[in-house]
């Protein structure tokens, strides 16, 4: 008795294992990157060029920095941030590659809206290397479709490059339009 109960958990166990793996990888971040030279576009038109160095959710600001000291700017304030089709790009590999130098991208361009602040991290301000949790914006399937584009065929890994962004600081979220490289 108790070895056939044993064997229906296991069998349970395993019909279960595809959903508990596709849950494990939902909440699993997108690698994304920043390019390493932004346009900062504000509200009044005013514009600003940087690095973005930081995303503070809880100050509402952004660090960017320029040729001279960081330049911490309102989140309120920014209509956008547009990234250099030119600018260097630090890949997964930690390898610089310029966007524009010919490289066709390898994907469709996609915009995700409704993202809290707090799911984007930047983990490398120097290397533009971020991530972004896209788990309560999005369905398993549409997270399943990101991932198939970063795993590409399988040799060669994509990543998404951050092309531009904008921030809702009422509902404490931001889009990000990217392309996978």
């Amino acid at each position: 008795m108790a070895a056939q109960v044993n064997a229906a958990s296991q069998e349970v166990q395993k019909q279960n294992l595809p959903s508990v793996q596709a849950q494990a990888n939902a909440s699993q971040p997108i690698p994304v990157a920043l390019p390493t030279q932004a346009e900062i576009v504000m509200k009044g038109g005013d514009k600003r060029d940087g690095k973005v160095v930081q995303i503070d959710e809880k100050a509402q600001k952004l660090l960017i920095q320029g040729s001279g000291k960081p330049v911490s700017l309102p989140l309120g304030q920014i209509e956008k941030i547009v990234f250099s089709k030119s600018a260097v790009v630090y890949l997964n590999n930690g390898m610089p590659k310029v966007r524009g130098d010919g490289t066709p991208a390898k994907g469709r361009p996609e915009t995700w809206r409704g993202i809290p602040i707090n799911a984007f991290r930047l983990l490398d301000p120097n290397k533009g290397q971020a991530d972004v949790k896209l788990e309560s914006v999005f369905s398993l399937d549409k997270l399943d479709s990101i991932r198939s584009v970063m795993v590409g065929d399988g040799k060669n890994k994509r990543q998404f490059v951050v092309d531009e962004m904008q921030f809702d600081v009422q509902k404490k979220t931001m889009t990000i339009a990217a392309t996978p490289y």
